[in-house]
């Protein structure tokens, strides 16, 4: 056993997860698929820089929507597609609705004050309005709003520290990542696939995105989408 690994520390607050203290720095100590991830402290892995165009992404966006014309789409990808959803999250669809808004008329003030009233929504390790934010954040990042510019990176520190007390503090750090511009593989595979515009990579991209958590991976692609796709997407309902 190595000396980094005995200085691996329990999270408070939580007695079992594949996650752990190292440094004061949280973790991944788990041993599954899909946890290529800048946090994985067996194998970190980190993604190739990448420059993509924001049209490019939009089409490409498209797309990867076209591979979800199914009955039922997990986790808030179902809201985008006028679903019912599930408790708790069934009694979120003005917060939504407020974040999916303040996209669409690019309304700064409006889109944090959504950003800040969807962190901690849901259940699980990263509650769905976590894995939301993040995504949309992370889209953000490589298809921006040119007037937002400026002002988002005091925005992101402000969700970031915002979410220290009002989700729990794996999944704040998770976030945080996303706020960086940084996350799992099969998120960063989906843009590449997005930009090349290839329906057989854009399709296994979504498989290998939507296999991540019980519904993170589908949170993050709603995310996603809905930054991409805004008019066209979510549906307009209260």
């Amino acid at each position: 056993m190595s000396t980094d690994t005995l200085a691996l520390a329990r999270v408070p607050g939580f007695e079992s997860t594949h996650y752990a203290l190292w440094d004061g720095r949280i973790v991944w100590i788990g041993d599954t698929p899909h946890s290529d991830h800048p946090r994985n402290f067996a194998k970190p892995w980190q993604a190739t820089p990448a420059h993509y165009e924001a049209q490019t992404l939009r089409k490409g966006a498209a797309l990867a929507w076209q591979t979800l014309q199914t009955p039922t789409r997990p986790g808030l990808l179902a809201w985008l597609g006028g679903e019912a959803l599930p408790f708790p999250l069934n009694l979120a669809h003005q917060r939504l609705h407020d974040l999916a808004q303040a996209l669409r008329t690019q309304d700064l003030s409006a889109f944090e004050a959504a950003c800040l009233r969807l962190l901690g929504l849901g259940v699980g390790l990263t509650p769905s309005g976590d894995d939301l934010v993040g995504a949309v954040l992370f889209t953000l990042r490589h298809a921006p709003v040119p007037h937002w510019q400026a002002a988002m990176p005091a925005l992101r520190t402000r969700i970031s520290r915002a979410a220290q007390s009002a989700s729990n503090p794996i999944s704040a750090a998770l976030l945080d990542d996303l706020l960086q511009g940084s996350s799992y593989r099969a998120l960063h595979e989906l843009f590449d696939a997005m930009h090349l515009q290839q329906m057989p990579a854009i399709s296994e991209a979504v498989q290998g995105l939507l296999r991540i958590g019980a519904s993170s991976g589908g949170d993050m692609l709603a995310g996603v989408l809905l930054t991409l796709l805004n008019p066209e997407l979510p549906a307009k309902r209260s």
